[in-house]
Order: C-alpha cells, then sequence, then structure tokens
C-alpha cells in the first residue's frame, strides 16, 4: 500500500516566456519606438525646411510681381500713327502707279520708235533729197524730220509715199518749212510741233 504525503507543498510548473525575456524585447520594442520618433522628427523638421524654402520663394516672386507691376507703364497709343500709315500707304499706292506708268511709258516709246524708223528705212528718199536730222520723240508720236531737196516736187512725192506706209498713216504735222539756202537747195523742215524745244541745224 503507497503512502501519500498530503502535507508536501507542490511545486508549480512555470511555462512561457522568462523574465529575462521579457524585459529584452521591452527594451527592443522601446529602442523601436524611439528610433521610429526621431525619424519622424527628423522627417517632419525636413519638411518644415522645404516649406520654409517654398514660403520664402513665394514671398520672392510675389515681391517681384508687384515690382514689375509698379514700374510698368501701361503703353498709349499714338493718336497720329494711324493717320501717318494711311499717308504712307497712300503714297505707297502713288508710287506703284508711278512706276507702272513709268514701265508702260518705257516700254511703249522702244515698241514706239520702231515702227518709225522701219518705215523711213523702207521709203528711202530718191535721189537729189537727204535727210540730214531725224528726231523722235515720246515714244515715237513726235517727229521732225530736216533736210535738203535739190528739186521742189521731189518733197511732196518723198511725203506721199511716207504716207501710204501704216507707220504713218493718220500722221499730222504741225510745222512745214521749206526756205532756199545759199547753196541753191531747199532747206526742209517738218515737225509734228509748232515749236521744237530744241532746234537741229
Amino acid at each position: 500500500m503507497q503512502n501519500l504525503n498530503l502535507y508536501q507543498i507542490e511545486k508549480a510548473i512555470r511555462t512561457g516566456p522568462h523574465r529575462l525575456q521579457v524585459l529584452g524585447g521591452l527594451v527592443i520594442l522601446v529602442l523601436l519606438c524611439l528610433g521610429h520618433g526621431v525619424w519622424q522628427g527628423w522627417q517632419l523638421h525636413a519638411g518644415a525646411a522645404r516649406l520654409a524654402q517654398a514660403q520664402h520663394l513665394e514671398q520672392q516672386q510675389l515681391r517681384q510681381l508687384e515690382e514689375a507691376k509698379a514700374s510698368f507703364v501701361q503703353p498709349v497709343l499714338n493718336a497720329q500713327l494711324p493717320l501717318r500709315l494711311a499717308d504712307m500707304e497712300a503714297q505707297n499706292r502713288d508710287l506703284t502707279r508711278l512706276l507702272s506708268y513709268l514701265q508702260t511709258l518705257a516700254r511703249q516709246q522702244r515698241i514706239g520708235f520702231v515702227a518709225p524708223l522701219a518705215a523711213l528705212a523702207d521709203q528711202h528718199p530718191p535721189g537729189g533729197l537727204w535727210l540730214n536730222a531725224i528726231s523722235l520723240s515720246e515714244g515715237g508720236t513726235q517727229m521732225r524730220l530736216q533736210g535738203l531737196s535739190q528739186h521742189q516736187q521731189l518733197l511732196p512725192e518723198y511725203l506721199r509715199r511716207l504716207g501710204q506706209n501704216a507707220a504713218f498713216k493718220g500722221r499730222e504735222f504741225a510745222r512745214f518749212n521749206v526756205l532756199r539756202g545759199e547753196d541753191q537747195l531747199l532747206h526742209f523742215d517738218l515737225s509734228s510741233r509748232v515749236t521744237d524745244p530744241k532746234d537741229i541745224p
């Protein structure tokens, strides 16, 4: 028969972490919290520095804007400019028209000289009649012929032959002078003008 000692105190069997382990865990947790707090504080400090820098830059830009506004001068349109522009445009149009007219006139003059000269070359003066001066101006519309003739009847015949040419049809002469010189030749002067600005001897 087994004897039981009912008065013996049983020792409790300890389970779970040891006290040193708990203390170590608490220390690690506290260190982690401190590290996180330091990191958060550094982040806040850096953010505050960036915010202060941005605010400073904003204030600087606002000052520059105010200075620019203060120094800005509103442009004022000169009331004379539209009038001057219109006047210059009118002058430009006048010069363009003048240039076009001069070019047309020069072209007509070049063309106008050809036909009378060709007609004079075709209608060679007969024997005993000489042309010693031919003057063409204003595009061939004004003409002056000066020459000599041995016989009085040669000149009307020559002018009749010229009048048959298309270049001289309808052409009218304002002056026709015939004088007998000391050489006994007839000196004739036929011109489209009543008076010529320059006499050709």
